[in-house]
């Protein structure tokens, strides 16, 4: 039973990342980051040409918000700012008319795409992204991904070494019934067999334990989180894992747990001498 323990709270802390990584991105939409696109449009473009683009811009479902905001308004609003007398340098109003949209979507496959099609527009003269907070949040899951493997292999090291370990010991606990086997003609293949038998109950264990603290842990924090609906202003729901991530710790300690056994009970039944 210890060892059961063992194996699934080991497992549980890259399992726990994967888990904090799949809901990162849910997370981070329903704190209200969008990503935003600028659009400069020519000094000289035509009021209808203005609003065919806005009517372009309205058809794309892509887009979430949409504001307008005229180079007049854009002027005396840098004149405010500014506060220096600009009318005494620059007689003519430099600024264009633009558009600032906000998208519902941070695939950066779909934003390149339109990207491109805003490009083809007549009366578009510049066209600027702003997902610098995007590629952010990207690297930040990377390496979050990257720390979770790293542990992963890490955690999967210490556990062939423990379990391997504790099998060793099996055998020499039944040292004296091995010696009989072997006497009475029992091959190594079939003596190790039962440990390698153990070690997959082991694993098996340890991913149950595993699966439990991790849907303990998301029923709790859900619990939590309802109790902060009011101060973040929106639901945030905590998802658990898909079925088949479970499936894969199940399988992953099982495998961890037979790779472990066969190679310990292997070697520690080789050594053991037998004297007819």
């Amino acid at each position: 039973m210890m060892m059961i323990v063992v194996i699934g709270i080991t497992l549980c802390l890259p399992s726990a990342g994967i888990l904090l990584i799949e809901n990162a991105g849910q997370i981070s939409k329903n704190i209200e980051h969008e990503a935003e696109i600028s659009i400069f449009l020519e000094k000289n473009i035509s009021k209808d040409q203005v609003d065919f683009i806005n009517l372009n811009l309205k058809k794309n479902s892509l887009i979430k918000k949409i504001h307008f905001e005229p180079k007049l308004i854009a002027w005396e609003k840098l004149q405010s700012k500014l506060d220096i007398g600009v009318n005494a340098s620059v007689s003519t109003n430099p600024l264009p008319d633009a558009f600032f949209i906000s998208l519902n979507t941070l695939d950066e496959i779909k934003i390149k795409k339109l990207i491109n099609k805003l490009d083809g527009i007549d009366g578009i003269e510049n066209i600027i992204v702003d997902g610098n907070w995007i590629k952010k949040l990207r690297i930040a899951l990377s390496l979050g991904k990257l720390s979770v493997i790293f542990l992963a292999v890490l955690l999967i090291i210490v556990l062939l070494v423990v379990i391997g370990n504790t099998i060793r010991l099996q055998t020499l606990t039944y040292r004296d019934e091995i010696e009989v086997s072997k006497l009475i003609g029992a091959t190594n293949a079939f003596i190790q067999r039962p440990f390698m038998y153990t070690g997959i109950l082991y694993g098996l264990g340890g991913g149950i334990i595993t699966i439990s603290i991790l849907k303990l842990s998301v029923f709790g924090l859900n619990t939590a989180l309802v109790k902060l609906v009011s101060i973040f202003g929106t639901d945030i729901v905590f998802k658990d894992l898909s079925p088949k991530y479970y499936l894969y710790i199940v399988v992953l300690a099982m495998l961890i747990g037979l790779i472990s056994s066969y190679i310990s009970a292997r070697n520690s039944i080789k050594r053991l001498k037998i004297y007819k």
